[in-house]
């Protein structure tokens, strides 16, 4: 029973991430964008060396439903970077279970994207998506904490 346990806990974090970039729905998922919080998660609250490269692949799943060019894996090498580049900021990072590090990642991501969509188009639906993706992806990340983000 202890190899099941093991075999899960070690598994889980590469499943759950392609299972919710799969699970793309138009509303609840869009564009597989719920991956990005285990990828986060794992990445830089409850780090796993062996799940950075799962991290990438997954940057780069997302960056081909949301059919942006390498946009959500560059930004999540520069948080990396600049999250493992300096120390002093890690607790600020790590308070509160990282939902403001995690606000403050999947905002300014998002918010580049708004913009960019907006100036391109000109219309105000793509500022009205981007707030929803934003209350969204929270959302789930609150979620995740309560359930199961204390592993």
């Amino acid at each position: 029973m202890q190899s099941l346990k093991r075999f899960l806990d070690v598994v889980f974090p590469f499943a759950i991430t392609l299972i919710l970039w799969r699970l793309s729905l138009p509303i609840i998922n869009p564009g597989g964008i719920l991956a990005i919080i285990p990828i986060f998660y794992y990445s830089f609250i409850s780090p796993r060396n062996e799940f950075l490269p799962m991290a990438v692949v997954g940057c780069f799943l997302i960056d081909y439903n949301f059919d942006t060019m390498l946009f959500w894996t560059a930004m999540f090498c520069i948080a990396y970077a600049a999250n493992y580049l300096q120390t002093a900021f890690r607790g600020a990072v790590l308070s509160r279970g990282g939902i403001y590090s995690f606000m403050g990642f999947a905002g300014a991501c998002l918010l580049i994207l708004g913009l960019r969509s907006f100036f391109m188009t000109f219309a105000t639906a793509a500022i009205l998506q981007m707030l929803w993706l934003f209350l969204l992806t929270t959302t789930g990340y609150l979620i995740w904490l309560k359930i199961g983000g204390s592993s």
